[in-house]
């Protein structure tokens, strides 16, 4: 992050307007929030700190004096900041996160409150504007200085690599092992945070919408199911497996701790902790409401996307497909699962109930037996640096050169050797003109017997210049 000069901010304001049509307002503020809240603590995305807030004055020129008449401050950003977090923190002692059951951060803005700084320094900074309306100032604030020059996320859409038919056939393929791993990873986040929660003397519910709409249809199927009827093929605990990873989320820290199992984020991996959390916050991006105080949770969906969104960011300079990116990632993952997974199994998974367990355990299996299967398939070749073809070698060239191989196939086959030497025999009217040159004839002829190659040499000569008549 640096300071922009007068002249190029000009420029980046006139590109800004060239394409502000292609993003709302709304959108492009959450951009440039958890941009800066991801080079602050890649950890927590949904928190801004006050060096990252005093940053973004220096690259929006809030605190430069020659192009604004009433510059800021730092200690003015400061007092606004405190006094925001402050106003929070009054008459909450200790307020429980539901995600990670720890308190939330009470020396960082959330995005709602981070609005509210901004049109807070708006009235400090454009007092003219002030005068007539508030909006007015916020609004000048955000045309002038925060939206055009302000560094943020550019997230793309993908969609196109999604719908290649080769990445969904993998999704398809991997969707009962990878839904397993999901299905962990979510639920011992709810888990963790219910457990720390209670820890703490609390009592916060943890389940979202959809975990009491399934839960509200069991118990009405229960309800409405007769005495003693089974269908013999399919348990309940499978069910609730399957149907899980459809209703489950997986939450930011959650994915992190998936990251880190799967090691995304050891030194082997060339992702680092901020392409991590701009992953995830891209395979969000699309979701309703996903800036309005927050960040979303994660769906099966979404997650299939975070990975395919890895595979393009780690294997960015590999020239080899999309699909290849997908499973050379998969082969990634599939190495882990050999060491570092079934290292958590015996680790901290134990304190987990045994459905949480049993579902990593069984994934990661079948995630184990499928990539085998495929990978056997594809004769275990390396996805990312496929083999080249070894250069020729000299006797190989060779070889086919004395034995005609490198004939053109269409190609008249060459005449005779007796037609060739009848085409460029030696008239006796030029014996006298070859002997004033210093050849002789008989000689001539005696090596043209030798050596037929020369006189297909020499044919070709003639009839370059016009000699061949």
């Amino acid at each position: 992050l640096y300071q922009i000069p007068y002249a190029s901010s000009c420029s980046r304001r006139s590109a800004f307007w060239f394409r502000i049509e292609m993003g709302s307002v709304e959108a492009e503020l959450w951009n440039i929030f958890t941009y800066y809240t991801l080079h602050g603590n890649a950890l927590d995305p949904e928190h801004l700190a006050l060096t990252q807030m005093v940053q973004l004055a220096r690259d929006t020129q809030l605190l430069d004096g020659t192009l604004i008449k009433t510059p800021l401050r730092k200690p003015d950003i400061e007092l606004v900041f405190i006094s925001e977090v402050k106003k929070r923190t009054l008459g909450k002692a200790f307020n429980v996160d539901a995600d990670s059951g720890l308190s939330n951060s009470v020396d960082k803005l959330t995005y709602n409150e981070f609005l509210t700084c901004l049109l807070k320094l708006s009235k400090k900074l454009y007092p003219s504007s002030a005068d007539k309306s508030l909006e007015s100032a916020f609004q000048q604030l955000l045309m002038e200085n925060v939206l055009p020059l302000a560094s943020r996320r550019s997230p793309k859409s993908i969609d196109m690599v999604l719908n290649q038919q080769a990445v969904l056939h993998l999704k398809a393929y991997f969707k009962g092992s990878l839904g397993m791993i999901f299905e962990f990873y979510a639920s011992m986040g709810r888990a963790a945070a219910k457990d720390k929660a209670t820890q703490r003397g609390f009592n916060i519910d943890t389940k979202n919408f959809d975990d009491h709409k399934a839960e509200s249809k069991a118990r009405l199927d229960k309800a409405t199911k007769p005495m003693g009827s089974s269908n013999g093929s399919v348990t309940s605990s499978t069910r609730k497996a399957q149907s899980n990873s459809m209703t489950s989320a997986m939450g930011y820290s959650d994915f992190i701790k998936f990251a880190s199992d799967f090691g995304l984020t050891s030194k082997g991996s060339s992702l680092t902790m901020i392409d991590i959390g701009d992953i995830y916050l891209a395979g969000v991006a699309n979701a309703a409401g996903t800036h309005h105080g927050g960040v979303r949770k994660l769906r099966f969906s979404d997650f299939w996307e975070v990975l395919v969104r890895i595979s393009m960011v780690a294997y960015k300079k590999n020239a080899v497909s999309h699909g290849d990116k997908v499973k050379g990632l998969l082969l990634f993952m599939w190495r882990q699962v050999q060491s570092g997974v079934n290292q958590q199994v015996s680790g901290a998974v134990q304190a987990l109930r045994s459905s949480n367990k049993g579902a990593l355990l069984r994934g990661s299996q079948l995630f184990n037996e499928r990539f085998i299967a495929l990978w056997q398939e594809d004769e275990f070749k390396d996805y990312l640096y496929p083999k080249k073809e070894a250069p020729p070698e000299g006797r190989t060239v060779l070889t086919k050169l004395i034995s005609g191989d490198t004939l053109t196939p269409n190609a008249p086959p060459p005449p005779p050797k007796a037609e060739i030497l009848y085409q460029l025999d030696i008239e006796d009217d030029d014996s006298t003109q070859l002997e004033e040159l210093g050849i002789q004839p008989d000689k001539l002829r005696a090596l043209l017997a030798k050596k037929p190659e020369l006189v297909q040499l020499l044919q070709d000569g003639l009839e370059e210049v016009g000699l061949d008549g």
